[in-house]
């Protein structure tokens, strides 16, 4: 016997439950009615022998599956069934005429044992059923609890190695800023030394100026105004050194109005980038000897007073830078203006800026120089760009300032 079949038969003889009334009573009443056809089958063999024998059958299995009352049920209709149609007289339930009384009571006497046994062993197998539905149960639900704290297991593997995936990313950018203010302290300690040290220079350059010019001319009116005291008023001389002295005057005058203009050009407040560019940019000519060529239209919007001082500086230093470093014969500077921008470019014909330094520019590693950095720090703080190129045929200095800005303190 294969394990399918043992499966089914034990499925067959397996009891319905209590509470299954309905199916139970039919169930049994169909088999009492199946033992009495299959009895007529049997009938030219058995003849007027065994005539219960397929009603024990069917009351022997009804009382391990059904249950007590319908086996009761099946009992009553299988005997019904077998005394009308095959006990003579047939067809007839009267007792009188039929001599088969003695296999009659053998018959309730035999199906009374079967029901017995077979509702004592009908509990057995519904206990039993029982035992078996609760382990199997319990197994099913100890493979589904596994299952689940698999699952959970492996959800929280995942999690770790989730959370130690950003946790290392999170170190690793956590080092990459680190490194990046590291670097930036650096700088910024360098651009600081780099910054007093032109600071120093600077202020020696505009006391030597002020000496050598200034300081002179003074020193001239100064020699003019003791003439004055030695000849006297009356002298013939007097004139010719009125007019010395007056000339003297304009020239003090003009050396401290062009190293003011410098500084902070009044045009520039006054007039507007075009004007101010334009009036430096004719100084710078005339002071280094470097022809140069303006694209600076004759109007321009007024834009915002930062974006105006910071083109203005940036076209400073890189004029100078062009005047001590480039070597250059001649400079194009084009200024323009829409509606959303200013833009300044500076062109020269020098030398250029050796690869190296490039990179080193426009890579930002704090070792530019501080007028370069001082360019690249203000135009980043009004949210513009500025872009250095440079090659054999010269050097391209550009800048894009948005044309409006919140008006805020930028140091002059």
């Amino acid at each position: 016997m294969t394990i399918r079949s043992l499966t089914r038969s034990v499925a067959v003889l397996s009891p319905l439950p209590q509470y299954h009334v309905a199916e139970r009573f039919t169930l049994a009443f169909l088999m009492a009615v199946l033992a009495i056809a299959f009895r007529a089958l049997l009938d030219p063999v058995l003849g007027h022998v065994a005539f219960f024998a397929t009603v024990y059958m069917v009351v022997a299995w009804s009382a391990v599956v059904c249950g007590l009352f319908p086996t009761v049920l099946a009992t009553v209709v299988g005997f019904l069934g077998v005394f009308y149609w095959f006990i003579d007289p047939r067809h007839s339930l009267s007792v009188i005429h039929k001599p088969e009384i003695h296999g009659i009571i053998a018959f309730f006497l035999v199906c009374g044992a079967l029901i017995a046994l077979g509702e004592a062993n009908r509990r057995k197998q519904m206990k039993l059923d029982g035992t078996i539905l609760a382990l199997t149960t319990e197994a099913h639900e100890r493979r589904r609890a596994e299952q689940q704290l698999q699952l959970a297991h492996d959800q929280l593997e995942q999690r770790v190695e989730e959370r130690t995936a950003a946790l290392s990313q999170a170190l690793t950018q956590l080092k990459s800023e680190v490194e990046v203010r590291e670097r930036a302290e650096d700088q910024l300690r360098h651009l600081t030394l780099r910054l007093m040290t032109t600071q120093d220079e600077e202020r020696r350059r505009i006391a030597r100026e002020l000496h050598d010019s200034a300081g002179q001319t003074l020193a001239a009116i100064k020699m003019t105004i003791a003439s004055f005291r030695f000849s006297g008023a009356r002298s013939s001389d007097f004139p010719a050194l009125l007019s010395e002295l007056n000339k003297l005057v304009d020239e003090v005058l003009q050396e401290i109005r062009t190293a003011s203009y410098l500084l902070h050009p009044p045009l520039l407040d006054e007039a507007g980038i075009a004007c101010a560019a334009r009036w430096y940019v004719e100084g710078f000519a005339k002071r280094s000897g470097i022809q140069v060529r303006c694209a600076i239209p004759d109007e321009i919007p007024r834009s915002s007073r930062l974006s105006e001082l910071v083109l203005f500086r940036v076209l400073q230093e890189t004029l100078t830078n062009v005047h001590r470093h480039a070597g250059a014969s001649s400079v194009s500077i084009t200024l323009g203006h829409d509606s959303d921008q200013l833009t300044l470019q500076i062109a020269d014909d020098g030398h250029g800026i050796p690869e190296e330094r490039l990179s080193r520019v426009n890579g930002r590693n704090g070792h530019e120089g501080v007028g370069i950095a001082g360019m690249r720090e203000r135009v980043r703080e009004l949210g513009g760009q500025l872009e250095i190129r440079s090659g054999n045929e010269g050097t391209t200095v550009s800048v894009a300032l948005p044309a409006a800005q919140p008006e805020k303190a930028i140091p002059a």
